[in-house]
């Protein structure tokens, strides 16, 4: 479904967005941008940049599938398209909530839209043994992040000591937002305050019982359920996996961590 573990080429020619001039990957920790393929945040990972334009795209947004299909979608086709369809405003993303305003997988026939870095998230992430699934539309869970029910949007679930954890995506997203915004305002000096709260990791870990908190192996469980959240940003900013530990694995951290 996805082209997140290709080696992808260190240049590319002619590109549909961008035609006037080659694209060129480039990898430079701690830089940040926005991409002008499908408007969403990406940085600290390898990209694809023309410099004299200031033009910047997700590997992913670069060489997206004509089509794909998404096991928690069953019976839909997505189609990529280089904007919305009509009506452009109002149209979210029918994974993370979020508004899509560029690239865009579109389903015509059930009129469902996903931002292409929730489209290349793996239904399954499984680290030393736990199993974090991802799933859709249940209404009888709560949000261990937000404590609202997790009605319409994708969330994560795993499960430790008999107690399920649940993350919505939207949480996880939104938090990534709001730290990628705090850190490019204060990387060009506009504003020197980093937007400060709780790590949201920590954060949905403690809302798990005090027995559960208390047991053998939480705390491994909770340095697990950090790398999760890690690499699942890291996948919302557009960052290829082979490369998530080497180079944005750190500055994931500045980001979870505040």
């Amino acid at each position: 479904m996805t082209l997140l573990f290709d080696e992808p080429p260190a240049k590319i020619t002619g590109h549909r967005a961008h035609p006037e001039h080659e694209l060129e990957m480039v990898a430079t920790a701690g830089t940040f941008f926005r991409c002008d393929g499908c408007q969403e945040p990406g940085g600290a990972g390898r990209w694809y940049r023309c410099e004299p334009c200031d033009f910047d795209l997700h590997i992913f947004c670069a060489r997206p599938p004509a089509t794909l299909q998404h096991t928690l979608f069953t019976g839909s086709t997505f189609k990529f398209l280089d904007k919305p369809p009509q009506p452009e405003d109002g149209r979210k993303c029918d994974a993370c909530g979020e508004r899509v305003g560029g690239f865009v997988f579109h389903c015509e026939k059930k009129d469902l839209d996903l931002h292409p870095c929730c489209a290349s998230l793996k239904e399954r992430i499984v680290h030393e043994g736990v199993v974090f699934e991802l799933r859709k539309e249940t209404s009888h869970r709560w949000c261990s992040c937000c404590q609202n029910r997790c009605r319409e949007f994708w969330f994560f679930r795993c499960r430790f000591n008999g107690e399920d954890l649940y993350i919505h995506l939207t949480c996880l997203k939104k938090e990534a937002r709001d730290r990628w915004e705090s850190t490019c305002r204060r990387l060009s000096g506009a504003d020197q305050i980093v937007h400060a709260g709780a790590p949201m990791i920590k954060s949905a870990l403690q809302s798990m019982s005090n027995k559960t908190r208390r047991s053998s192996g939480f705390k491994h469980f909770g340095e697990i359920a950090h790398f999760v959240g890690r690499t699942v940003i890291s996948v919302l900013l557009g960052n290829p996996m082979p490369v998530f530990e080497a180079v944005a694995g750190p500055i994931i951290d500045g980001l979870l961590q505040g």
